[in-house]
Order: C-alpha cells, then sequence, then structure tokens
C-alpha cells in the first residue's frame, strides 16, 4: 500500500477524516492535545492536534522530531483560513481599534476571528 504523504501540502485538515489520516501512523509521542505521528510507509513526521470534535483539526508536515511541540501553527492556520473563506473583504474589523479587513463574510478579521477559538 502506498502512502499519502508526499501528494499531501504540508497543512492538511484532518478533522473530518481523522481516523483514516491517522490509520498509517504510528505515534511516536504526545503532548498537550498534541501528537508527533510518523508514515509507516515514508517514515514522513506529522504533527497532529488531538482527536476534539468541536475543532477543526490539523496535521503539519515536520522535517525533524526537534522542537515538535512547540511549532507555531498559528500562521498557517490563520493562513488557511483566509483561503477557507475566499480571502478578506473590504470591510473593516468591528474588534475596538482593528485597522485590518474582515474575512469575507464574517465582522472579523482573522487575528480576531482566530482569537474565538474558530479554525476553519
Amino acid at each position: 500500500m502506498q502512502c499519502s504523504c508526499g501528494s499531501r501540502g504540508d497543512l492538511v485538515e484532518i478533522g473530518d477524516n481523522y481516523a483514516e489520516f491517522v490509520a498509517d501512523l504510528r505515534c511516536l509521542k504526545t503532548g498537550n492535545w498534541v501528537k508527533l505521528l510518523q508514515c509507516n510507509e515514508c517514515g514522513q513526521l506529522w504533527r497532529t492536534d488531538e482527536w476534539d470534535k468541536y475543532q477543526t483539526l490539523y496535521a503539519l508536515k515536520l522535517n525533524s522530531p526537534t522542537g515538535w511541540e512547540r511549532v507555531d501553527m498559528e500562521p498557517l492556520i490563520k493562513e488557511r483560513m483566509v483561503e477557507n473563506h475566499g480571502g478578506l473583504d473590504a470591510t473593516i474589523c468591528l474588534a475596538k481599534e482593528c485597522k485590518l479587513h474582515t474575512l469575507k463574510g464574517r465582522a472579523y478579521c482573522v487575528d480576531h476571528f482566530y482569537e474565538t477559538g474558530a479554525r476553519a
């Protein structure tokens, strides 16, 4: 069986297919709501969110296990959120003193929307 690691991007949304995504990966370490997993076929390392049915979950390709638990995924997730919403709108964020443009279809910029706990 051929793995799909090579055809996946660096950041993968895995919430809708969490069990399928982790099925061929072995857990090397666990952290605070995150796991370090490795593909059984190609050896690719992945930092994945722990299963939570209420959150959007992500997996991030890693080149090395060094510092895996401290990797800051926030910028990548915010970039994905902008993509998921189709970009930014012309309107300004409703957060006090914020001058950033809102995500399309939202009242807040990506930074303030992220602060609400949103990840999609």
